[in-house]
């Protein structure tokens, strides 16, 4: 059995692809053994490991010593690795972040305020108690994140939230001196706390004008124009 060229180790990655669209293979599955793969496509275990050493790098697959290959589900730490990728080497800055957060939280907010269930309407409201009350910076940040997080997750789409989930991933390390700079250009931190209150008692009581002028808010105060073409 020869190989034809050097990329035939994409039969294999056509292959999963192939296996997961007729839905022969499910997130959590174990892949077939190098052995019988090989045989399956008819390319050498050589190409085999070297496909399924791209997709795991992609976050497709990832491996169990002893055990096999598996088809994952959680490809958010792949993406965040991405976006920092872009980040530094594009040379991206904090707006850029900023815009990008923007346009996948206006496009979950409409879908969030008609999918939110009852138990994350409760949980909205205590983030919102939440970070009223925080005594420190530090719970500030944390009742922020969790509400943000929750209104983009009860959108219910898939592709929001992992780009959001990865995004998070990126601002991790940024959060905290992009919020020190709405802060200052503020009389009050209360201004961005009311902003927080409008948006999630917005999405729990299913006003969507009400919540989306308290996201607008938001965002006006990290210096962004909402209404560029």
């Amino acid at each position: 059995m020869t190989d034809q060229g050097n990329r035939t180790y994409k039969r294999l990655i056509d292959y999963v692809k192939q296996e997961v669209r007729a839905g022969n293979l499910q997130p959590g599955d174990r892949l077939p053994t190098e052995r019988d793969l090989a045989l399956r496509l008819e390319i050498s275990r050589n190409s085999v490991r070297e496909g399924l050493r791209l997709l795991e790098n992609m976050g497709i697959l990832y491996s169990r010593q002893g055990s096999g290959n598996y088809l994952s589900s959680n490809f958010n730490q792949t993406m965040t690795e991405m976006l920092s990728f872009m980040y530094f080497i594009k040379g991206m800055n904090d707006d850029e972040v900023a815009e990008f957060r923007w346009a996948i939280e206006r496009s979950a907010l409409p879908l969030a305020v008609s999918r939110i269930n009852e138990e994350e309407k409760k949980e909205l409201k205590e983030m919102a108690i939440g970070l009223d009350a925080a005594p420190d910076e530090d719970k500030r940040i944390y009742y922020d994140r969790q509400l943000h997080k929750i209104i983009v997750h009860a959108c219910r789409n898939d592709f929001l939230i992992a780009s959001y989930e990865a995004l998070t991933g990126l601002m991790d390390t940024h959060i905290k001196s992009m919020r020190k700079a709405i802060i200052d250009r503020m009389e009050s931190r209360h201004e961005l706390e009311s902003a927080h209150s409008d948006l999630a008692y917005g999405v729990a009581e299913g006003d969507l004008k009400k919540a989306m002028n308290g996201l607008e808010k938001h965002f006006t105060y990290i210096n962004i124009d909402l209404h560029k073409d």
